[in-house]
């Protein structure tokens, strides 16, 4: 259910699915940051998420990023509304875009769903090191093209 769920966001971020990939520059690493995102819905509990973790839905919420641009644990608030998400899961959706997938309920109302350009307020970064951990336990090839770029922007230390 969720990759059908996240086929859908591909072809709304991308507008027509045979596109192929783009790449947007990173943004700078600031404690606020305007970014693309758009919402995704699921079955409350469903599955878990690249952490491990259920999918949340509450006070803190669950999302979906390119962890070598938020690492897994960033949490922000948007500011238009408050609501609070952690960096919990990753996609190939947003490999190498400034855009983060926010996760609603299935039985939550979605009111402007689409894709949209949002001011986001860092919270707290999460740790380049543990998501590199996280990555490496990872098979799929979306896992190493975040594990590249990652190990990119925060070289690990000898």
């Amino acid at each position: 259910m969720r990759i059908l769920l996240l086929l859908s966001i591909v072809a709304m971020l991308c507008g027509c699915a045979g596109q192929g990939s783009r790449y947007e520059e990173p943004l700078p690493r600031a404690t606020y940051q305007k970014v693309n995102v758009a919402s995704y819905a699921g079955a409350a509990g469903d599955g878990a998420t690249a952490r491990g973790t259920r999918y949340q839905s509450g006070a803190i919420s669950s999302s979906a990023a390119d962890w070598s641009r938020w690492p897994a644990g960033t949490l922000f608030r948007i500011l238009a509304t408050g609501e609070i998400y952690e960096v919990d899961d990753f996609t190939d959706d947003v490999v190498g875009t400034n855009t983060i997938l926010l996760y609603k309920p299935a039985s939550a109302t979605m009111p402007g769903a689409g894709p949209r350009f949002v001011t986001i307020e860092i919270v707290r970064w999460g740790s380049p090191h543990d998501s590199a951990e996280i990555l490496r336990q990872q098979k799929s090839s979306t896992s190493k093209k975040i594990l590249v770029e990652l190990l990119q922007r925060y070289p690990e230390k000898r």
